[in-house]
């Protein structure tokens, strides 16, 4: 995945991960005062850690935490862009402790304030139609794919997000690709914006390893979901060379 130092993060995923310090500190360092076991500690702490995109105001945050930070405690934050749409930059954060634990975590929406912002390339709007179709003509050109579900008729979805897609299947072949079929999918495969745009972007294909690592979800037929591993794990090898391809 890219690394960029403030203010270069300006692409999807361009990544920036802070040097630890202790998170009284930070906040003494930026003027910052709290009451004590303030349960905003970590969001205040994410904000001071997450530089801005340039001529750019926050306008959304969204935060959840697992294990409250306390002054104490010595803390890092990585912060990855997820999306670029006309909403602005979408920035997921989170807030890693010393033991490489995330402890909170959350996304941040950035809206330029001197111009409009350029749309993201369609090769990392993970899980829209165009992203789809696009993901779809390389899939139908691969026989390994296509050899693979020889004998399926199904319906494979994926969700980034809220955002869901289906790719309607028939012996082989990518027959449609839509946000619905009528009787929804075999099965669904899900992840956060932020393990889509890790999926695309790490150095490693690391795929089979993070799914025995339970990282992702699926909802539908489970059973049709583990037997389908193979043309997956494909799949999943076409979205990185797409975005890998785009950034490129």
């Amino acid at each position: 995945m890219t690394a960029a130092s403030s203010p270069g993060i300006l692409a999807v995923g361009d990544q920036l991960v802070s040097e630890a310090r202790v998170v009284g500190e930070i906040l003494a360092h930026g003027g910052v005062t709290l009451p004590a076991g303030l349960s905003s500690t970590g969001r205040v702490v994410a904000e001071l850690l997450s530089p801005p995109p340039p001529t750019c105001a926050l306008t959304t945050m969204n935060w959840a935490t697992s294990h409250l930070v306390t002054t104490s405690d010595t803390v890092h934050a990585d912060v990855l862009i997820t999306a670029i749409t006309a909403d602005g930059i979408e920035l997921s954060v989170h807030l890693v402790d010393g033991f490489g634990r995330v402890c909170e975590q959350g996304t941040q929406v950035w809206k330029p304030t001197t111009a409009d912002i350029a749309p993201v390339s369609e090769a990392v709007d993970f899980c829209t139609v165009a992203w789809g179709q696009m993901l779809a003509r390389r899939l139908g050109s691969d026989s390994a794919f296509t050899s693979s579900l020889s004998t399926w008729d199904g319906t494979i979805g994926l969700r980034c997000g809220e955002l869901e897609l289906h790719l309607r299947i028939y012996r082989g072949r990518i027959i449609d690709v839509t946000r619905r079929v009528p009787h929804g999918a075999t099965f669904t495969f899900a992840a956060s914006p932020r393990l889509w745009t890790e999926l695309a972007f790490d150095t490693d294909d690391n795929f089979m390893r993070r799914v025995i690592c339970g990282e992702f979800s699926s909802t539908g037929d489970g059973y049709e979901y583990l037997r389908l591993t193979k043309p997956l794990n494909i799949l999943m090898g076409h979205i990185r060379h797409i975005a890998r391809e785009a950034r490129s």
